[in-house]
């Protein structure tokens, strides 16, 4: 190998560009045990890598280098480009979408008791309820306790429609 051959390599090399980070809400990701769900989908995904996971506040963090978007990509084509892949990963049980703009200390926090379920699936299916009210920032289910945790806007939704919600669905609301 010539010195000028080594030379245009590292040139090259240096010339990449850093690797971007972004932060999103993640839907689907509604109990602890679906972390290992999502660090498995991440694996399939191309164009960016999972960096972390803050399970409490229901955001991932990915990182990707900016050439493997279009050129000049928007903040919500990242998203999108990111999104498409994650969803097809996992037979769309996670998206992503842009980080809520509601302070947490601004959010209620809500607790309802829904009852004993027999498994992961019915957790996922009181999870889309919930997360489907407007309103409705960040929701977990405890499938195995029973127990509903949504954390909502007060100006736009109470527990009444949360419940009302849940209700419709047929899905018994203990307390």
């Amino acid at each position: 190998m010539t010195v000028l051959t080594l030379v245009s390599i590292l040139l090259a090399a240096g010339a990449a560009e850093d690797p971007v980070s972004v932060t999103y809400r993640v839907t689907g990701l509604f109990s602890p045990d679906r972390e290992a769900d999502l660090r498995e989908a991440a694996k399939k995904v191309t164009d960016a890598t999972l960096s972390s996971i803050d399970y409490p506040n229901g955001e991932v963090t990915w990182s990707y280098e900016p050439s493997k978007m279009p050129k000049n990509a928007k903040p919500e084509q990242v998203q999108n480009q990111i999104d498409t892949q994650l969803k097809n990963a996992s037979n769309h049980t996670f998206s992503l979408k842009p980080r809520s703009t509601v302070p947490r200390d601004k959010l209620q926090k809500l607790e309802i008791s829904v009852g004993v379920l027999d498994c992961k699936a019915c957790g996922f299916g009181l999870y889309q309820i919930v997360m489907g009210v407007p309103g409705v920032e960040l929701a977990f289910a405890q499938y195995k306790e029973g127990l509903v945790t949504a954390w909502i806007d007060p100006e736009k939704t109470d527990r009444e429609k949360v419940v009302e919600a849940l209700k419709k669905r047929e899905v018994r609301v203990v307390k």
